[in-house]
């Protein structure tokens, strides 16, 4: 076979399940998330359960998954940094010693502070008799 007729397979080649509605493509997993969301909502509305709350817990739900199966977090999958942030929580609460205070005395009862001196090249030289 020719090297003109061969081709590299892409590194990354993932296939994801999609679904098609009104010349819009969704990913299946989402549209499937958001579907059974609805789903599990209409049937506690229809068992007697509050209209409004129900809303926005199952508003809430959908959201969440969707942040947590398509997001991306720092380069990183939703789960991935979900992970990061839920092992960071779960480590053992270190003692963070804080930075120690350090009082000055008042400037008055600090030793006086020795004269400053020319340098010898301009001082006087003192004669010797």
């Amino acid at each position: 076979m020719s090297d003109f007729l061969s081709a590299v397979m892409p590194r990354r080649l993932r296939l994801r399940a999609s679904v098609q509605i009104a010349s819009v493509r969704l990913p299946a997993r989402a549209f499937l998330m958001g579907i059974g969301v609805m789903a599990v909502g209409g049937i506690a509305i229809s068992l007697g359960a509050d209209i409004e709350r129900t809303i926005w817990v199952s508003g809430g739900l959908i959201v969440i998954g969707l942040a947590m199966l398509e997001g991306r977090v720092w380069g990183r999958s939703s789960r991935d940094a979900a992970g990061i942030v839920w092992r960071r929580l779960n480590q053992p609460k270190r003692l963070r010693i804080g930075q120690s205070r350090v009082t000055l005395p008042p400037e008055e009862s600090l030793a006086p502070a020795l004269a400053i001196q020319p340098p010898r090249w301009q001082r006087k030289e003192e004669s010797c008799e």
